[in-house]
C-alpha cells in the first residue's frame, strides 16, 4: 500500500501577506484596548485624588459620631481655606505652634510617590487648585489645549457657606425664663456669651452682646465643632462668683446653629444659687 504523497509547497507570499494583516490588525486592536484601559485607569486614579483634596479642604459630611458631624477638615481647624495645595501638608499661618489651629498633614503622599504626589494627578501634571471658584482640577494630560478633557471636583458649598455661618441662641435660667431686661440694661457686664473659633489660622475668643431679651448672635463663624459658654456673674467683676455653662455646638455650612438655648445654674428673681 503506498502512503499518501506529502506536498512539499511552500507558503506563498500572498498568504504570509494575509497573516501579518491579520496579526497586525489584533495587536492594533490590542494596543487600542490597552490604551483605554489604561486612561480609564488614569482616569479613575485622578478623580480619586480631587476627591481626597477637596474632602480633607472641606470634610467628610458621613464622618458623624451619635449622629453629628465630626469632621469639618482645613476650614474647621483653621476657618479659612487654604491659600494653596502645599498648605495642606505644612503649617504656613506664621503661628506658634500651641496657637495656632493647623492639624495636619492633612494629606499624604503614598509610599511609592514623591513627596509632592498629593498634588499631582495620574499623568504627572500638578494638580491646579482655585480658592476663589472653589475647585480642584486635572487637565487630563492634555494640559490648556483640550477643555473636554478636564477633570474637575468642584466643592459642595459655597465660601460664604464654608465660612460666614450664624450661631444664634438665648441665655436662659433654671426655669427657661430670659433674663430681665432692666437688669442687662443696668448691669451689661453681668451677662456675656463667648464661642471659641478659629480666625484665619488661630482660635480666638469672640464675645457677642445680649439684648434686653437674652438673645445673641455671632456672624461669619466657619464651619466646625465649638465651644460656647455663657456666664452670669452675680454682681461686676471682679472678683464675683460667676455661673457658667459649657456647650459644644455644631456649625453646619450653610446652615450655621441657630436658636440655641443656653440654661445658666440661676434663678433671676433671687440671682446665683450660694
Amino acid at each position: 500500500m503506498k502512503l499518501p504523497r506529502m506536498s512539499s509547497r511552500g507558503v506563498t507570499l500572498l498568504e504570509l501577506l494575509i497573516v501579518m494583516m491579520i496579526l497586525s490588525i489584533i495587536l492594533t486592536a490590542a494596543v487600542k484596548t490597552w490604551d483605554v484601559t489604561l486612561e480609564r485607569g488614569r482616569f479613575e486614579s485622578t478623580r480619586r485624588r480631587l476627591d481626597q483634596l477637596a474632602g480633607v479642604i472641606v470634610g467628610n459630611p458621613d464622618y458623624t459620631v451619635a449622629g453629628q458631624r465630626v469632621d469639618f477638615g482645613y476650614i474647621g481647624d483653621l476657618g479659612k481655606l487654604p491659600d494653596s495645595l502645599s498648605d495642606l501638608v505644612q503649617d504656613h499661618t506664621g503661628l506658634a505652634h500651641d496657637s495656632s489651629g493647623w492639624r495636619g498633614p492633612y494629606i499624604r503622599a503614598t509610599f511609592n510617590e514623591s513627596p509632592e504626589g498629593y498634588r499631582t494627578d495620574a499623568w504627572g501634571d500638578t494638580i491646579a487648585y482655585n480658592r476663589d471658584s472653589l475647585f480642584v482640577r486635572s487637565y487630563g494630560g492634555y494640559g490648556l489645549a483640550d477643555r473636554s478633557k478636564w477633570i474637575t471636583r468642584r466643592f459642595s458649598y459655597t465660601k460664604k457657606e464654608l465660612t460666614g455661618n450664624e450661631v444664634t441662641g438665648q441665655m436662659l435660667d433654671v426655669h427657661g425664663n430670659p433674663p430681665p431686661s432692666d437688669s442687662i440694661v443696668l448691669h451689661p457686664l453681668r451677662f456675656g456669651v463667648i464661642l471659641d473659633y478659629p480666625i484665619n489660622g488661630k482660635v480666638r475668643s469672640v464675645k457677642a452682646p445680649i439684648d434686653i431679651n437674652g438673645q445673641f448672635d455671632f456672624i461669619a463663624v466657619p464651619q466646625g465643632t465649638y465651644p460656647l459658654r455663657v456666664y452670669y456673674f452675680e454682681d461686676v467683676p471682679p472678683p464675683s462668683k460667676a455661673e457658667t455653662t459649657l456647650k459644644y455646638i455644631t456649625v453646619y455650612p450653610g446652615i450655621g446653629a441657630r436658636d440655641l438655648q443656653m440654661r445658666v445654674n440661676v434663678d433671676w428673681e433671687i440671682g446665683l444659687h450660694q
